[in-house]
């Protein structure tokens, strides 16, 4: 059986990308970051927009009060902990995720730490980033329900396809 060279060189670049956090995420974020089984990460998307930046993490069953959100220079940190939920009896199949958890992002810009604002809506953590000048480490409060509208920022929905008659 003969090995394809292009096939075998892709593995070994998969094992050392996965190796490093940073650039794994970085050169390729498709790929499963390595942690213990069950273990949570929260699924993130950051959008540019026209001031700075908003990040939205899904975090359902994360509570407000196991948020913490802080800027630490051009870097903001997300952490938290979804807890195990305990039953009577004994598990046939557990896929949830549970733990402790922290994402970084490395911010392109300073941003106006006073101006930052982060809301927990249904699951659903969205952390605005408005860009600024230097500015000193602190925390951002996490507030219930959801942000206000954002205007003409908000991507509208696509419209539905003609049908025939």
């Amino acid at each position: 059986m003969r090995r394809d060279p292009a096939d075998m060189a892709m593995k070994q670049l998969e094992k050392l990308i996965g190796r490093d956090p940073l650039i794994r995420d970085i050169l390729n974020p498709s790929l499963p970051s390595p942690r213990s089984p069950g273990a949570f990460r929260p699924v993130v998307d950051v959008w540019e927009i026209d001031d700075g930046w908003r990040v939205v993490l899904d975090v359902p069953g994360v509570s407000r009060d196991s948020l913490r959100v802080r800027l630490e220079g051009h870097r903001l940190v997300v952490t938290g902990r979804r807890a195990a939920e305990v039953l009577e009896g004994r598990a046939s199949v557990q896929e949830r995720e549970v733990g402790a958890f922290r994402r970084e992002f490395l911010l392109p810009f300073q941003v106006r730490g006073d101006a930052i604002r982060a809301d927990l809506d249904a699951g659903v953590l969205r952390i605005e980033l408005p860009r600024s000048g230097p500015q000193a480490e602190r925390d951002i409060e996490v507030k219930d329900g959801r942000p206000p509208p954002l205007g003409p920022r908000e991507i509208p929905a696509p419209e539905p396809p003609p049908t025939e008659d």
